[in-house]
């Protein structure tokens, strides 16, 4: 069984559960069973293998077990018994942001609604206002709600995605026929969201690979299959396109397929000035149709055009292309540039580490430093710290690093404190000139206006104490847009106080997106790069956001968290004493 059909099971149970009303801590165990799952790079079934289920963080025995028993049986006793209590229409309503259990639940028992477009016609016929507590606001905000989803919807998030699609490509280079295969399109590019999984494959027998294409994890249907090309769609819902090619033209195919429509044209006018043709199949003379690269490499189709390589997150035509021809390529960031992360949480709030644990992760990652920042009193949801707790931290802290003096390694106090509705940051002023660092965000009245939420965020931001905004957009991947915001008077704003602005590495997050990242680096702001972590192994999930900050163009200069512990201290001086 894949990650996907698990994470998709524990799903469906925690809907159930959720529409009947159940243990609502139960409930947030499953919820995050599926978000750890869905994040997760190595299948499941491999860690199993090796022993590991229990080391996969916020799985507790029972989550291991049922995890252990879908592996093995497909199923467990508690989904045999719930899987058909509720309408499959029904928790789907349930699923919707803004319908939610307790109003699917309600409307399925008074008036039968069974589906997602039953609600739809329900809400347009003003027929759901007749029911006890709705009314002609209620309907309203259902159709906005389902009108929400379905944009949503169109688009599968990166870190479902890309874990999904290797599992395919492991199962491709597992056939003794095959050489190479690699993810391609937007998934190679790494955008935060995609709309088909591209797969190029390098093959010694087409026939049989082809033929092997329908029984790849995951694939529901073949809907196309001849020449170079299988078409199918698989249980995400999306469209599986696999090209096949031989081992001497992998590398062309790779290229064409992993590289923006924008970014081919303009090969293909540079390879036309040169009297070239380029392809998916390799560089051929205009003039006589020789092939001049047969293309075994990518590389080979830039060294054919005289370029250097250009990585595949740059490969969208905006300007690498003339930077290359200037070789004036920026040498993007990378994991190994980091020093440290800003952005943690740990058993003091909603983390499910110690602050010991959690440095000793820090310190087998080989950083400097780590910041920790949990939550502000007002997330009371997130057990956010009182002013006591903090000091009771901040002493914590202080004795651990005159124990770690001789590692080299340093913990920063900190705290994510929460920026209020009018703006102001929810903690005591003289506590927060203490803190090496502080990060504010937004967690609560995400809908506000733009011009209310872009006010409240720049009040923050102009705060003396706020070193960090933190996932500044509140974007969640398939479940939320973005706020209603002025994103240019917020970096303006940054860019004015010297505020760090964050690239939020949580996978469901990706914020900031990588178009908004590169307009903050053109007007001066410094950014972050942080996995938001909530144990010692989400320090792993770095990755996700440095995608979005390599799409963005940023060098390890751009980025506050690979400067050394000095420099950092230096550039953190706003509004601490």
């Amino acid at each position: 069984m894949t990650n996907h059909e698990v994470a998709r099971r524990f799903e469906r149970i925690a809907d159930i559960l959720e529409i009947q009303g159940e243990n609502p801590f139960k409930i947030k165990a499953y919820r995050r069973a599926v978000e750890t799952i869905d994040a997760l790079y190595e299948p499941l079934e491999s860690i199993e293998a090796r022993g590991g289920l229990g080391e996969i963080p916020g799985f507790g025995e029972a989550i291991v077990a049922k995890t252990r028993d879908f592996l093995t049986t497909g199923t467990t006793k508690l989904y045999e018994q719930i899987k058909d209590a509720v309408p499959p229409g029904v928790v789907q309503m349930a699923a919707i942001p803004g319908v939610g259990p307790k109003t699917a639940k309600t409307l399925w028992e008074t008036l039968g609604i069974l589906s997602v477009e039953a609600l739809e016609t329900a809400a347009q016929e003003a027929r759901i206002r007749v029911v006890a507590g709705f009314g002609p606001a209620k309907e309203k905000n259902l159709l906005e709600a389902i009108a929400r989803h379905r944009r949503l919807s169109e688009r599968v998030p990166l870190y479902i995605a890309l874990p999904y699609a290797e599992r395919m490509v492991r199962a491709f280079k597992a056939r003794p026929e095959v050489t190479a295969a690699e993810v391609a399109g937007s998934l190679r590019r790494r955008r935060d969201t995609v709309g088909d999984l591209d797969l190029v494959v390098a093959t010694r027998d087409a026939a049989a690979t082809a033929e092997a294409v329908a029984a790849l994890p995951g694939i529901t249907e073949i809907t196309a299959q001849g020449g170079q090309e299988v078409v199918g769609f698989c249980d995400l819902g999306l469209r599986v396109d696999v090209r096949l090619g031989t081992p001497e033209n992998f590398g062309a195919l790779l290229h064409h397929f992993s590289s923006g429509r924008e970014h081919n044209r303009q090969l293909r006018e540079l390879a036309e000035a040169k009297g070239l043709k380029i392809n998916e199949y390799g560089v051929f003379d205009t003039a006589t149709g020789a092939e001049t690269f047969e293309g075994e490499d990518e590389g080979q189709i830039y060294q054919a055009l005289g370029l250097p390589f250009i990585v595949p997150e740059l490969r969208e035509g905006r300007d690498e292309i003339a930077l290359a021809q200037r070789g004036a390529l920026p040498r993007l960031i990378d994991e190994a540039d980091f020093r440290g992360q800003l952005h943690e949480h740990t058993t003091y709030s909603d983390g499910t580490a110690t602050i010991r644990e959690m440095a000793e992760a820090a310190m087998a990652r080989g950083y400097e430093y780590l910041a920790i920042t949990d939550h502000s009193r007002s997330l009371q949801v997130a057990n956010g710290l009182t002013r006591e707790r903090i000091l009771q931290q901040l002493d914590e802290i202080a004795a651990l690093n005159e124990e770690f003096r001789g590692r080299g390694f340093t913990l920063l106090t900190g705290q994510e404190v929460d920026i209020l509705a009018d703006g102001s940051l929810d903690g005591d002023e003289d506590l927060l000139a203490r803190l090496d660092i502080v990060v504010g965000s937004v967690h609560i009245r995400h809908k506000e206006d733009e011009a209310k939420m872009t006010a409240r965020v720049v009040r923050a931001i102009e705060n003396p104490h706020l070193d960090i905004l933190g996932h500044p957009t509140g974007r969640l991947l398939g479940r939320r847009e973005p706020f209603e915001m002025d994103l240019e008077a917020v970096l303006e704003t940054a860019a004015r106080t010297g505020t760090i602005v964050e690239i939020n590495a949580s996978p469901e997050r990706m914020d900031l997106h990588d178009g908004y990242a590169r307009r903050a680096k053109e007007k001066g702001v410094k950014l972050t790069v942080n996995a938001d972590a909530h144990s010692a192994q989400g320090l792993a999930l770095l990755p996700w956001g440095l995608f979005m900050a390599r799409r963005a163009g940023l060098i390890p200069d751009d980025v506050i968290n690979t400067y050394d512990l000095q420099r950092l201290r230096a550039v953190l001086q706003k509004g601490h004493a």
